[in-house]
């Protein structure tokens, strides 16, 4: 052992210097191709070399660890990163020995992406110099890398496209040469290259492709894989499209689920025909050989598969933030497959926008069958569940922070069967209800000029337009009208006569009706409206479109998701400002490096001075109104709660949408089959005040910010004008300045003098007293809370409250039906 010291020194002695001499040839080749590309000056020398020093050593004793780079969700805890969930890799990677992979395959491959692989020591100095030459001439960037430079990409460095990525991974395939045999690199690399369609490596491409197993395939399927490489996105053999973006030219080979298909990228037959050409060049094939090869077709050879995707969800936020960084990823260019690779092999550290408490909240409350009247129980006490093995009925809420558009808590559903998640009802569409009467109607009215002090006839009103004499639409309280009302009282008792004509009144014609609402709505981020130029086909064959009355009491054709009712509440407690809801902020690599700083999407889309005057008249509302049951505290004022109940006909859907100084939360109730509940939006509101009262509990007392340009001015509600000292019902008003009345109501004056020979008469006051809303107790019923005395209730001479309903959208013309409360 003692005579093997001095030879073992010098093998070491031999590699250190074989590996500067490595290093000087490749800093010679990296100058040189600088200084054809014009881009070396007196400190290149000194730039290559703070790249390569800045690099971490590499290790390459086990390379296979490296593969599940499995990507991370985190939230915070009081300030401590913590992780969410793991994002697992998919199962679209086999693992092969270099043995088990066919001699051909390995000649495809290395013949199109390496051909001198067997010759270099990791990296092509040729290929490198004739690259540089090319690029000096033409102004390109072609590429020079090695397999071995592909594979120190793959696994240690990022994909962007720039020099020092360039200089980074030729120095680390240098590393990967000396430290592992080619044969290894090889099969490393085909295990490990992404070659579309999800699949990592040759055998999953195999069997992705052609559902068979990589030692089956012939050589036109060897060569069509060697072709994907260079660009997966362009060289694929098929590619992922939406149904709707399939056209008469597309090659269909497989619907996938979600409305997506798979149709045949002609592009692959070229790239497949470079790489037979390249392997009959370098003497790998004969011409025999060739043409047949270039003979087969390649749709007959298209045997797609899928595997099923280890896509388990832990959570329904989870589950929406994998969506949202997939559909950001799209946005910044990359193709569908590509953003699956990042997201579930990327190693990405996402930072979500969670708050844990407020999440478990939620997830308490939703596991509790005794909060949700009507859920059913078999003669032994079990929950009875539907066909599908869920609890009904369900219901999705949202919690947002309307500043930062970050969504802080969200439940999709409850008490759903197993762990998959299937339907997220916060992102799908429900009637609406009475919650879009601010939205359509009473924001637009104030943002143009009206006040909550403008009075509205509450009387009958003909708009139906296929039947005009019948009186349409009809309020929540069965037959009964106000007469003369505020736009504060008609959105306090949720008027469906009232909110008609406001619209009416503010668009000036039906059809400025509804371009006033669509504008409103859209501006308010929802999606959904059908416009009459491009109807809905319903399953009756009939058309729909939501340029009727109807939309403005919440029948429309599609409806509103929860998240998009959500935010479009929030931009009013946001003074004005849409901002679209966001489920993570950045996203880093490994090393914690920032990749994605999320821009948030912000608009004023309404003025400070509007959007505080409806916070103003919703507070009213649920301090006054039908939504009386979510407030907070007895008064509303230590906390306030704006915000607006809804629901459908029959009882169908059940909202309450709200925000305090500190989050907006919608929150709605239904069955999946839309089923009459067993209570309406009163169900909805008391819990909603179930969740946000534990969700506030620590929070301080705070009102809402009031903007400048706001002047308080007290009015007679019986007029609309200011109060004379003789008025007996009267309220203080929040008014955009200019917009006050100037006038002084006429309606009170003071009484006759009574001369002491004559008793005096009983007199009432002038102008409309008699049932004026403002003056008695409040009409008892489902959605109205108990009396409230004063000048805020309407007459106790109105009927008593009807069930609730909303309009149902009908084919071409105004829906006959009413809208509920």
């Amino acid at each position: 052992m003692a005579e093997k010291a001095p030879r073992t020194e010098k093998i070491q002695k031999k590699k250190r210097k074989w590996l500067r001499t490595l290093r000087t040839i490749f800093l010679t080749a990296v100058l040189v191709m600088l200084v054809m590309l014009g881009a070396v000056t007196g400190t290149a020398v000194a730039i290559v070399r703070g790249i390569i020093n800045d690099l971490e050593p590499l290790e390459a004793g086990n390379l296979y660890r490296l593969l599940e780079e499995s990507s991370f969700i985190y939230y915070r805890d009081q300030g401590e990163l913590k992780v969410l969930e793991k994002i697992e890799t998919p199962l679209y990677r086999e693992i092969l020995d270099y043995d088990e992979m066919p001699p051909m395959l390995l000649n495809a491959f290395v013949a199109i992406e390496d051909e001198r692989f067997w010759q270099h020591n990791g990296i092509d100095l040729r290929r490198i110099l004739g690259a540089g030459w090319t690029n000096y001439r033409t102004g390109s960037r072609q590429g020079a890398s090695t397999i071995h430079q592909q594979l120190a990409k793959n696994l240690f460095l990022t994909h962007e496209q720039t020099y020092t990525r360039k200089i980074q991974d030729a120095y680390y395939g240098m590393q990967l040469a000396e430290q592992l045999p080619k044969e290894k690199v090889l099969e490393v690399y085909l295990n490990t290259i992404y070659l579309g369609a999800g699949a990592y490596g040759v055998q999953a491409a195999s069997q992705v492709y052609f559902s068979k197993d990589v030692s089956e395939l012939n050589l036109a399927e060897m060569a069509l894989l060697a072709g994907i490489p260079r660009n997966p996105a362009q060289y694929a053999l098929m590619r992922t499209l939406e149904e709707s973006q399939v056209r008469p030219h597309h090659t269909v080979l497989m619907q996938e689920d979600e409305g997506y298909v798979l149709v045949y990228n002609p592009e692959t037959r070229q790239r497949q025909r470079l790489v037979l050409h390249k392997m009959r060049e370098l003497g790998w094939i004969s011409e025999n050989q060739y043409q047949e090869a270039l003979d087969q077709d390649v749709l007959a050879l298209l045997q797609p598969s899928r595997f099923q995707q280890n896509d388990e969800i832990s959570t329904y936020f989870g589950d929406l933030v994998r969506q949202d960084v997939l559909k950001s990823l799209e946005s910044w260019g990359y193709s569908r497959e590509e953003a699956r690779h990042l997201l579930y092999q990327g190693g990405l550290h996402i930072h979500s926008t969670l708050d844990l408490q407020l999440q478990q909240i939620l997830e308490e409350t939703f596991d509790t069958p005794e909060l949700f009247p009507g859920t059913l129980r078999d003669a032994n006490g079990d929950l009875l569940l539907d066909s599908h093995g869920n609890v009904q009925p369900q219901a999705a809420m949202v919690v947002m922070d309307y500043r930062t558009g970050e969504i802080k808590a969200l439940m999709g559903g409850r008490m759903v069967n197993g762990g998959r998640q299937i339907l997220n009802r916060t992102l799908v569409a429900r009637q609406p209800g009475s919650a879009i009467k601010p939205l359509a109607v009473y924001t637009a009215a104030i943002d143009k000029g009206w006040t909550g002090a403008s009075r509205i006839n509450d009387a009958p009103v003909y708009l139906d337009a296929s039947r005009p004499n019948q009186a349409w639409p009809r309020n929540w309280y069965r037959q009964g009208y106000f007469g003369w009302i505020t736009l504060r009282d008609a959105l306090q008792w949720s008027s469906n006569v009232a909110t008609v004509k406001l619209l009416a009144e503010v668009g000036g014609s039906r059809t400025g009706a509804y371009e006033v609402m669509f504008e409103y709505l859209e501006k308010l981020g929802v999606t959904t409206l059908v416009s009459r130029d491009d109807p809905y086909r319903g399953a009756d064959g009939g058309l729909y479109h939501d340029e009727t009355y109807s939309t403005a009491l919440g029948g429309m054709t599609l409806g509103i998701s929860p998240l998009e009712m959500t935010a479009a509440y929030g931009t009013l407690a946001n003074e004005g400002v849409y901002v679209e809801p966001v489920t993570f902020t950045r996203i880093t690599d490994r090393n914690g490096n920032v990749l994605v700083e999320r821009p948030v999407r912000r608009e004023r889309v309404l003025t400070p001075q509007g959007a505080f005057v409806m916070t103003d008249l919703l507070v009213h509302s649920i301090t006054y109104g039908t939504g009386a049951r979510a407030k907070l505290d007895a008064t509303n004022s230590l906390i306030p709660v704006a915000g607006k109940t809804g629901t459908t006909t029959e009882n169908k859907d059940a909202w309450f949408v709200g925000y305090t100084p500190y989050y907006a939360a919608g929150l709605w109730i239904g069955n999946d089959r839309p089923e009459e509940l067993v209570q309406g939006s009163a169900m909805a509101a008391s819990l909603w005040q179930h969740m946000m009262i534990r969700i506030h509990e620590n929070l301080e007392p705070k009102d809402f910010d009031q903007p400048t340009d706001i002047e308080e001015v007290t009015i007679c509600t019986v007029s609309g004008l200011r109060a004379n000292r003789y008025c007996s019902s009267t309220r203080k008003e929040y008014f955009i300045l200019g917009t006050a009345p100037t006038g002084v109501c006429r309606v009170h004056a003071a009484p006759p003098p009574v001369t002491p020979s004559e008793p005096a008469e009983e007199t009432g006051e002038t102008g409309e007293t008699a049932g004026e809303p403002g003056q008695q107790a409040a009409p008892p019923g489902p959605e109205a809370p108990a009396s409230q005395p004063g000048p805020e209730a309407p007459p106790a001479t109105s009927p008593q409250p009807a069930p609730e309903s909303t309009p149902q959208p009908a084919p071409e013309t105004e829906a006959p039906e009413t809208s509920g409360e």
